[in-house]
């Protein structure tokens, strides 16, 4: 078994914590002003759909980098 780095395994740890700040209620209410949106999208939605995706993608390059 290789020996996985000290940086990957703190992003890996770290990766959790963030997701928990970035849907964190206040946080995601920041992007809740009223009417603002993109083609009829409102900012929330894109907000939270984009940060889900975003720590889907860092997962699965975490987790490829420390096979």
């Amino acid at each position: 078994m290789s020996a996985v780095p000290g940086r990957l395994r703190d992003a890996a740890s770290i990766l959790p914590v963030a997701g928990l700040v970035l849907l964190m209620p206040p946080v995601i209410t920041l992007f809740a002003a009223a009417g603002a949106g993109v083609a009829g999208v409102p900012l929330i939605v894109i907000y939270v759909f984009g940060t889900w995706m975003g720590l889907i993608a860092s997962a699965a390059l975490l987790a490829r980098r420390l096979r």
